[in-house]
């Protein structure tokens, strides 16, 4: 082990312990005879360091008869304050407008309405349509249908609910006294098939959710049934399941006139589940009364 370095050679010039504190060397030390030693690389702006100037000022041995004053501490640079503005309140965020949703409401009937929903190309499934769906029916009828999504017949004919699904459902309205013909309008909540009969993806439904809002306000029914979870989610703007709307009051609010809403099973989903047949009866019963037919 090495001894500990002899206290008579820890000398030091002032200069030389001004700029070593500088360096954060609270107790330097040094070998005997460096007192002469000066840091190597010693840049021209050290010199200039207050701290610097004050150990030289303070290594000159006063003049014979004078007293030394002590060298004032320089005053503290005054703090620079900067105010600054407040942040103003950005607000809600701004949700973009969509496209579908200027050309929806430019529509003044339902001719204009079909046309521009044919025309439209605001989501994927315009690329793999037959055909657009738009709707088929009666104005201002008593019920107003509204499925999901066309189908594959319902694609290559341009008609809502065709096939079994359409027949289920025109057998299930001749029950209460309702037909396409007389006082029924039908609609899907989707204008195109996805492909494979899948559900809509999110952005497929928002950009023809406009579409479906226009529709409903123009076509002006008395009630509306919504057969199925997509259509009922797309038309009460709700991510509710099927079993929690059905039975509920809802309504739908077109341009400040509510019109009542009647949730229940698509045709589809009744061919595999014959069982709940006697539900959806229960769910025509309360659209017939609403809509007041036969009364």
């Amino acid at each position: 082990m090495n001894a500990q370095p002899d206290s008579t050679s820890l000398r030091c010039s002032p200069l030389q312990l001004a700029w070593l504190q500088e360096l954060g060397i609270e107790k330097p030390w040094l070998p005997a005879g460096a007192s002469g030693l000066q840091p190597p690389s010693r840049r021209a702006s050290d010199a200039q360091h207050p701290a610097a100037l004050e150990a030289q000022v303070h290594a000159q041995p006063p003049e014979p008869g004078t007293t030394r004053q002590p060298t004032p501490s320089p005053a503290p640079a005054p703090m620079l304050r900067v105010s600054r503005p407040p942040v103003a309140d950005a607000g809600p965020p701004v949700t973009a407008e969509l496209p579908t949703r200027a050309i929806a409401a430019a529509a003044t009937d339902m001719n204009a309405l079909g046309a521009a929903i044919r025309a439209c190309a605001g989501c994927g499934l315009c690329k793999s349509r037959h055909q657009v769906v738009v709707g088929e029916g009666v104005d201002s009828p008593a019920i107003m249908v509204i499925g999901e999504a066309p189908g594959e017949q319902e694609d290559r004919q341009g008609l809502p609910f065709v096939g079994r699904s359409g027949l289920l459902l025109d057998n299930m309205l001749a029950t209460i006294g309702a037909s396409r013909g007389s006082n029924v309008y039908v609609a899907n909540a989707i204008k195109c098939r996805p492909p494979g009969n899948r559900n809509p993806r999110p952005e497929e439904s928002a950009a023809c959710h406009p579409f479906l809002m226009r529709q409903i306000a123009l076509v002006n029914p008395r009630t509306i049934l919504v057969l199925g979870r997509v259509a009922a989610q797309a038309v009460l703007s709700t991510d509710s399941s099927l079993q929690s709307l059905r039975g509920r009051p809802l309504s739908f609010d077109a341009a400040g006139r509510q019109i009542p809403v009647v949730v229940s099973y698509h045709p589809a989903y009744l061919l595999r589940r014959p069982t709940e047949k006697a539900a959806a009866w229960e769910d025509l019963q309360r659209a017939r009364a609403i809509a007041a037919i036969g009364d």
